[in-house]
């Protein structure tokens, strides 16, 4: 196996005195060599070579090219290879010329090679990005020590600039390579160079190239957006918040030293959002304090209710012709702010002159004043900021606090409503702010649960998959159950009349909760991630396809294969039949529904567990993090609380809570000592069932009243209904 370049150069490096100047040396082409240490690996233009030919047959050599000693004889050219090949080019077509020398410079001190050769090359015709970037990844290489400011000084460039070159050459070699066979361009390279971390960068290459079909599905932004870089939300909470504090909160980020707006990676949000909401509640405390009415501020005498203000989450809303819409006409768009101290206000108006000063004819900073300009206008801000706010003299003002794109703490101010202000309702408006609706049968069934409509339609797919893998394994245990099954709903759906007009009769079948048929196995994607990987459908699918995998034999004439499937064993059948009712049962529980549990599955969960030899439910059901993540963190919360263990839960977070459910409900005797759980509270936790499994009887369905006739007579009766009531039994004998 040959040594690497810089193995070698090492090598070389060390039986070698360094020099402290140059040597100049007269070489012919024949004793000139390629070297691989040369930085330019991108071939020149054929344009370029014939100007630079040109040159050299008319002037001569004007540049000596860089060379070191090589081990086979002769000499490595590490700057000026394009210089080397043009003259052995013209040698060869000009035999005279090969006895011509021509001013070589050797280079003693090895460790100083690739940096002269991208001086070299820098200094002439540009080189290609990638051919850069690998340069100086072999400098960084060569002199590890070497800090930013180091590196840039040897060709000019700024810290910043640096810091960018040094992220890009840092990318992993495959991205690399595809950089510089053209592959990706140079803003795909530099979404790449958002993070350092290679495993992320080859990671995301990889599936972005697997699931992408379209191009822009792997362009720059694809790739940032795969790497969790420059989320809006979080960009301007880290604005917010400030990167300082984030990072010593305990918080990971990687800045994007491409983006703009100062974006990057954060590696932890909650930490972020925490943070955000932290300062938020001092913002808004600093804010209270600093609002005046009518001369009263805030203070020990005085509250918010006394001032009438308080916060809102959003402004006040109006009901017009039947569309509810916020109404700006409560906004307080112009704040009276009131006057600074004395001292600071002098300062305030020396401010506004230098500020002044600074802006040119057509309203913009004057060159080379930028930075000065936007210092004094941050501290003039903060200056405001300390003004008080004068609210109105009559009525109640609510607040909405936000935080802007560029991480300033903003707060409007509004009316709270019509009243306050003194107007009257628009034409159409019903009222200010409506009651709230009654749930509907839907919202009040996911409430009870604690469930969000996607989750409770999880909770019903992990029913409804918990019942098919029962049908198929009662069907492998010699159990009708499913064929029962498929008989008692195909039954009540023929059998049932319907009158139609006249003397018709119509068979649609009883009202089975179901509002659509299925469009896909799961619905939308959310539910299909988090029901798909679940074991109550692996059990179904294990069986379905060993069923499957069966020798079954097929006949053109269908009486010939009844012939042969009725000769089939009772067990056999069963199987085929239970998959049958398997797919039925998935053809009519919607996942487009408002979120209720379908009849269907209740009646036949009551059912299957009645069927001797089932245990329960809480058995088939693997009650992992997974499964308690799709209840809200209240429901987890109220569930730790009749546990016993509401002291536990204290101080937790949402993502705990789920995994703390999770241990506690799989709870052993040795973890339970471990946690030093009460026995009581342990049989609590390991034989809880969830509401929705829990087997009951299914409320009726509503019948329709008939209207009844007044049938009150006389104390004997009505005679004229006696003689009616005879006619017919005559007429029925």
């Amino acid at each position: 196996m040959e040594p690497s370049p810089s193995a070698s150069l090492r090598e070389r490096n060390s039986t070698m005195v360094k020099t402290s100047k140059p040597t100049i040396l007269h070489l012919t082409v024949d004793q000139l060599h390629r070297s691989d240490l040369n930085v330019r690996k991108k071939p020149s233009s054929a344009a370029s070579d014939a100007e630079v030919s040109a040159s050299l047959l008319s002037v001569g050599l004007i540049q000596p090219m860089v060379v070191i000693p090589r081990e086979a004889g002769g000499y490595e050219v590490v700057a000026g290879d394009r210089r080397r090949r043009l003259l052995t080019a013209l040698a060869e077509a000009d035999p005279s010329r090969k006895g011509m020398t021509f001013p070589c410079m050797k280079v003693d001190d090895l460790s100083k090679v690739t940096e002269i050769s991208m001086a070299e090359n820098r200094a002439r015709e540009a080189m290609s990005l990638p051919d850069v970037y690998k340069g100086f990844a072999a400098i960084r290489a060569e002199r590890p020590e070497a800090t930013l400011e180091e590196l840039g000084a040897m060709f000019g460039y700024d810290v910043a600039r640096t810091a960018r070159i040094m992220r890009i050459a840092n990318l992993h070699p495959e991205i690399m390579d595809l950089y510089s066979a053209g592959e990706i361009g140079d803003a795909e390279a530099q979404a790449y160079a958002a993070t350092e971390d290679r495993s992320l960068q080859i990671a995301v290459y990889r599936q972005l190239e697997q699931q992408a079909t379209r191009p822009h599905e792997k362009n720059a932004n694809a790739i940032r957006k795969a790497m969790n870089s420059g989320d809006h939300e979080l960009t301007k909470l880290m604005r917010y918040v400030g990167v300082d504090a984030y990072r010593a909160a305990g918080g990971d980020f990687e800045a994007d030293l491409f983006s703009q707006d100062g974006a990057g990676i954060v590696q932890n949000p909650d930490v972020l959002r925490d943070l955000a909401e932290q300062r938020v509640e001092e913002d808004k405390d600093r804010y209270e304090h600093n609002i005046v009415r009518n001369g009263r501020m805030l203070g020990e005498k005085w509250g918010l209710a006394d001032l009438q203000f308080s916060w809102a989450a959003s402004p006040p809303q109006i009901k017009q012709y039947g569309y509810l819409s916020t109404d700006h006409e409560l906004r307080i768009r112009e704040q009276k702010r009131g006057a600074l101290p004395k001292a600071t206000a002098k300062t305030y108006a020396s401010m506004e002159k230098r500020l002044a000063a600074m802006i040119g004819e057509d309203d913009e900073p004057l060159p080379g004043q930028e930075e000065a300009f936007e210092k004094l206008t941050a501290e003039m801000a903060e200056l405001d900021a300390q003004r008080t706010v004068i609210l109105p003299s009559k009525g109640a003002v609510v607040a909405v606090a936000s935080i802007e794109n560029d991480g300033t703490f903003d707060v409007e101010l509004w009316f709270a409503d019509r009243a306050a202000k003194g107007a009257e309702l628009p034409k159409g408006a019903t009222g200010q702010r409506g009651p709230k609706p009654e749930p509907t049968p839907g919202e009040a069934e996911r409430a009870r649960f604690g469930l969000s409509k996607d989750n409770m339609q999880v909770m019903m797919l992990i029913r409804r998959d918990m019942i098919r893998a029962e049908l198929m394994q009662s069907a492998c245990a010699g159990s009708s159950l499913a064929l029962d099954f498929m008989l008692f709903s195909q039954a009540r759906t023929i059998l049932t009349p319907t009158p139609g007009y006249g003397n018709t009769v119509y068979f649609h079948g009883e009202h089975q909760g179901i509002n659509d048929l299925t469009h896909d196995e799961d619905g939308t994607t959310k539910i299909h991630d988090l029901v798909g990987s679940r074991p109550e459908r692996a059990a179904w699918l294990t069986t379905k396809e060993g069923l499957a995998s069966s020798a079954w034999v097929s006949t053109r004439d269908p009486i010939e294969g009844f012939i042969l499937f009725r000769q089939l064993p009772a067990s056999e059948k069963n199987k085929v039949t239970a998959m049958i009712a398997g797919h039925m049962l998935l053809a009519t529980t919607s996942v487009y529904a408002e979120g209720r549990t379908p009849r269907m599955v209740r009646e036949l969960a009551n059912c299957i567990e009645a069927e001797p030899g089932f245990g329960r439910w809480r058995d088939a059901v693997e009650l992992d993090e997974a499964f308690f993540s799709t209840f809200s963190n209240k429901a987890r919360l109220a569930l730790l609380d009749t546990w016993g263990l509401a002291d536990r839960a204290k101080g937790m977070k949402g993502n705990e809570t789920a995994a703390f459910c999770a241990r506690i409900a799989n709870c052993d005797d040795q973890d339970a000592k471990l946690l030093g759980l009460h026995p009581d509270d342990v049989a609590e936790a390991v034989n809880w069932l969830p509401d929705f499994m829990e087997s009951g009887n299914v409320p009726p369905l509503p019948v329709e009243e008939e209207e009844q006739e007044d049938d009150e007579g006389d104390e004997f009766g009505d005679d004229e209904d006696q003689d009616d009531d005879h006619e017919q039994i005559d007429e029925a004998a």
